[in-house]
């Protein structure tokens, strides 16, 4: 069982926070991406990680909108102790990073989207660029130029660390579906015990041949 916390706090107070929920026993710490409410969630989870050793890290929730799939990913970071596994957390809402822009939260097809571009780029392998994306900026083959990349790729992966797993937090029944086919760890916000036939359902029908023979890893997260 994981009990992970959340850090409701500014990027200038965070590593204080992290520093106290790493001595409190917390397997891990999770910074909201609302860019308007609480400043850069990977600003944050820099400092974070500068103060401590074995805290898990994450940002809990962010979306497809305000954060680019090559850019919204995380690696092992370094620290006195070590390397640590850190793990992006995706969402297909991230409501108030989105509400402050005056957008609504994406939909499940464009997540559907988003998460298949971020397991690519997490994976080493390369993207091919999204001919939709940036409407309102110049493609770069409308420019002359002595060559271009045909895609994308971050070139920098170490391809001797693991991969690191996107954990989804799904709510309904099309999100919870998409995650099963896609991520590797789905954390549910449901009602519980009402919902449970519902979620089950909708995870084996996401991916039926990857759930089958798996144990599962237990998670909480805790708003303190």
């Amino acid at each position: 069982m994981e009990f992970w916390t959340v850090g409701h706090t500014t990027p200038l107070n965070i590593g204080e926070r992290a520093a106290a929920a790493e001595a409190d026993g917390w397997y891990g710490l999770l910074m909201p991406d609302s860019q308007n409410a609480i400043g850069d969630v990977y600003v944050a989870l820099t400092s974070a990680a500068l103060h401590t050793s074995r805290l898990r890290l994450g940002p809990g929730v962010t979306n497809p909108y305000t954060r680019h799939a090559r850019g919204n990913r995380l690696r092992h970071r370094w620290s006195s102790g070590g390397p640590r596994e850190d793990e992006p957390s995706s969402g297909s809402a991230g409501d108030s990073a989105l509400a402050h822009l005056g957008l609504a939260p994406a939909s499940p097809a464009a997540f559907d989207r988003y998460l298949e571009r971020v397991q690519t780029y997490l994976r080493g392998e390369p993207v091919l660029f999204d001919p939709h994306e940036g409407d309102d900026a110049r493609k770069i083959d409308s420019i002359p130029s002595a060559g271009h990349p045909e895609e994308s790729q971050l070139l920098w992966l170490d391809p001797s660390v693991p991969k690191v797993p996107v954990d989804v937090a799904a709510t309904g029944p099309k999100v919870i579906t998409i995650a099963a086919r896609q991520a590797e760890r789905i954390t549910f916000s449901v009602w519980w015990p009402t919902s449970t036939g519902w979620v089950g359902e909708s995870t084996w029908r996401g991916a039926p041949g990857r759930t089958r023979g798996r144990t599962p890893t237990s998670s909480a997260s805790v708003r303190s």
